[in-house]
């Protein structure tokens, strides 16, 4: 069962700003959600919120669990992970408002009573979002933006959100559906995506549908709920393309590891757009990356054809798409995807999923 944790600022509780709300949201999409009142949450301390999570947890923090925090809430995250036994890992982190030193406030400063080992913390968590104000009155952007060179991840950036709270940008703030929409990955419609795909075909820009959206063209269904939409796209093409988004609202997404060739840009919709940027060679290969790493989609990749809503468009074929799900750690929806894919066009289940021995039958459970 998919689970949750919510930490709350300094001088907070549980029922303070959009806890309630997101607990339930969560509650509603399968999460056992725990939003625990932290013990004399007016000074924070690490070592006292520790004791208090860990003897009081309702469930185990596994590969299962997600770590919402806010404030110095996810400052305690940072303390909790680090606490945390070797070899644990969770699914994902969202600090929201996060900081790296007590601010100069007294009551801050047992959250640093010691340096955090961000090499071990990094570890501990599969994924990493920070989520920070460009405007926030109490938590400097740079302190994020410091904790996000630590540890990597993708911080996003929104504009004029102060600090995420009440007391600083209005009752708005009674919920937050940018947070939960991110969690839940679930903004990127079939309507969406043909809106970028055609908004790039009239500009002349020839797009691969990848990931999640491309495993569904395939499969002429949308089967899960997507967040993004992953593209392969030509070099000479990526500055119309990002002029174009950022003409819609989007903004690029800063990560750990982005480069040149995959970076990732965002809206306020919590809709994500994945660049992976190639140039064909001679032989119609996309090439990745610089080209003496060897990294490369090859012409047979890039032959995929698929639907959205009756729509034909190019997306990786189904034997690369296969090929591209080994190597790392396969989520459930990664699995997922691989499965759906091997029954639609009567492929053998490669064995790496198969040692898995999950999700024995694909369900489609959206239509178009």
């Amino acid at each position: 069962m998919k689970k949750a944790l919510i930490l709350h600022g300094t001088g907070g509780s549980s029922q303070a700003n959009w806890f309630p709300w997101l607990t339930t949201e969560l509650e509603k999409s399968g999460f056992e959600v725990w939003c625990p009142d932290l013990p004399e949450a007016d000074t924070p301390s690490i070592e006292r919120y520790n004791q208090y999570i860990l003897e009081q947890a309702p469930f185990q923090f596994d590969k299962d669990t997600i770590f919402i925090g806010h404030s110095s809430g996810a400052v305690a995250i940072l303390g909790l992970l680090e606490a945390l036994p070797v070899g644990t890992k969770v699914q994902a982190c969202y600090l929201v408002g996060s900081f790296k030193n007590d601010l100069g406030w007294d009551s801050l400063k047992q959250l640093f009573v010691k340096p955090f080992d961000f090499e071990q913390i990094k570890t501990k968590s599969r994924l990493w979002y920070f989520l920070h104000s460009d405007n926030d009155p109490h938590c400097p952007l740079e302190q994020a933006e410091y904790l996000h060179s630590q540890i990597g991840g993708d911080l996003i950036v929104l504009p004029g959100q102060k600090h995420f709270s009440v007391g600083t940008a209005g009752l708005q703030y009674k919920q937050f559906p940018y947070l939960l929409h991110v969690i839940l990955g679930d903004t990127m419609t079939a309507d969406d995506v043909l809106e970028i795909y055609q908004d790039m075909e009239q500009q002349h820009v020839t797009l691969w549908l990848d990931g999640g959206w491309g495993v569904d063209a395939l499969l002429e269904k949308q089967t899960r709920a997507h967040g993004d939409l992953d593209i392969a796209i030509q070099k000479k093409d990526v500055r119309t393309m990002v002029e174009h988004l950022k003409s819609k609202g989007y903004w690029l997404v800063h990560r750990g590891d982005a480069t040149e060739h995959n970076f990732i840009m965002g809206n306020g919709d919590a809709q994500f757009v994945d660049f992976h940027v190639i140039e064909l060679d001679a032989e119609g290969n996309g090439v990745y990356g610089p080209k003496e790493n060897g990294v490369k989609y090859a012409a047979e990749a890039l032959s995929g054809k698929g639907k959205v809503q009756r729509r034909a468009v190019r997306c990786i074929s189904p034997e690369w798409v296969v090929k591209f799900h080994s190597g790392y750690e396969l989520r459930d929806k990664d699995i997922h995807d691989v499965l759906a894919i091997c029954e639609k066009f009567d492929m053998s289940i490669p064995d790496e999923v198969k040692s898995l021995n999950k999700v024995p039958k694909v369900r489609f459970a959206l239509q178009t």
